[in-house]
């Protein structure tokens, strides 16, 4: 698919420059006609449409899992990151003075959940961090011999520090740890094969660089952990007896479909369909390069103008996220905003997060913007 072909399916591109998609992805003209074909259905034709969208939910699951690289059987659908670390964080028997290790430059998603399993006697270990880096030696440093579950995730929210999966996924199987990774920053803009890195549990959110509707999300979990997690219980837990609902068997799916509760989000998940088919057609090694191509572009621009990078330079952590420091860090969010180009500011640093249907004429519009803002000099930590 050409890049021009692929814009075409995001009008905003029309009038606007939008670099926020850490935050929230677009939703493409796919996955708008494909939600709105549902809701035509559900308003116009035929109310109880509950077994009609089924094929569709089950290939969204097959399209989940050949993101993921692994089989369906291995993932399962959630409401969002949050919802599915829960899985993990409230499923597993923890016992007093067992340890978690997480790095303490995470969003909340991946803290909170396992913070709240203190009132078990677990105790958290932060894994020391520099602007939302860390390296692999102050990782290990950390672990002991009663840590059990290592979260980290994929690429940091604020800094776009990829972690090195590989070195962290053989680290953990040489101690006997649990690893679970937070993907929502970087699944739909950088490829993953979760057997390959021998990632034990994966949750992540569709809505930033999937661009999936919001409150649509999912959960990869390997056979083994499968069978040391307690799910909690829902009426599709299991095998459903639609001709006998009186026969109350508490029989739960062989399959991480055991973590569905109830009924589903399936408009969202008829547009999450629609976004990871547009994903496909536009080949994620394509993308991947793309988002990483104009991130080192935006990062260099960014330098050029004497704006310090907030986490690190190295190509061998790139993402899609780029942040910098600015001593007007407000003005300028609001003097982009104004001209029509969207990024972030979080921690009062200034966050800029293109992706594949970018053009490059749009990273040269932003600079462009930075640069005639006029105030572009910052020292050390400002």
């Amino acid at each position: 698919m050409t890049l021009d072909a692929l814009r075409s399916h995001f009008p905003h591109t029309e009038h606007s420059v939008y670099l926020n998609h850490a935050a929230t992805g677009p939703l493409s003209e796919p996955v708008v006609a494909a939600m709105q074909a549902y809701l035509d259905q559900r308003h116009r034709t035929q109310v109880e449409n509950y077994f009609d969208v089924q094929p569709t939910i089950a290939a969204t699951r097959e399209r989940i899992a050949g993101c993921l690289g692994t089989t369906v059987d291995r993932v399962e659908f959630a409401p969002n990151t949050s919802s599915a670390l829960n899985v993990l964080a409230e499923g597993l028997d923890w016992q007093p003075g067992d340890r978690i290790a997480v790095p303490g430059c995470e969003f909340p998603a991946n803290v909170y959940p396992f913070l709240h399993q203190e009132r078990k006697g677990v105790e958290i270990d932060f894994i020391p961090h520099e602007e939302g880096t860390f390296t692999l030696d102050a990782l290990e440093d950390t672990l002991t011999p009663k840590t059990r579950l290592l979260t980290v995730s994929w690429v940091q929210f604020l800094s776009g520090f990829r972690a090195d999966l590989e070195a962290i996924g053989r680290l953990c199987r040489d101690r006997g740890v649990l690893f679970c990774v937070d993907a929502i920053q970087g699944l739909g803009a950088l490829q993953l094969d979760v057997e390959r890195l021998g990632i034990d549990f994966l949750a992540c959110g569709g809505h930033k660089w999937l661009m999936s509707p919001q409150g649509t999300g999912f959960l990869y979990v390997t056979a083994a952990l499968q069978e040391h997690l307690t799910p909690q219980a829902g009426w599709l837990h299991g095998p459903v007896d639609w001709d006998n609902f009186f026969e109350y068997e508490l029989t739960f799916h062989e399959d991480a479909t055991r973590f569905r509760l109830g009924m589903l989000n399936h408009l969202g998940l008829v547009g999450m369909h629609a976004a990871l088919g547009l994903y496909a057609e536009a080949d994620p090694a394509v993308c991947e390069a793309r988002v990483l191509e104009r991130a080192a572009a935006l990062a260099e621009g960014l330098d050029r103008l004497g704006l310090p990078r907030y986490g690190t330079a190295d190509p061998d952590h790139a993402s899609g996220i780029v942040t910098v420091r600015h001593p007007e860090p407000e003005a300028l969010y609001e003097y982009l905003k104004e001209r029509d180009i969207t990024i972030a500011m979080r921690n009062r640093l200034l966050r800029f997060a293109p992706t594949y249907y970018n053009h490059p004429d749009e990273i040269d519009r932003a600079l462009d913007a930075v640069r005639a803002f006029g105030r572009t000099t910052v020292g050390a930590g400002g």
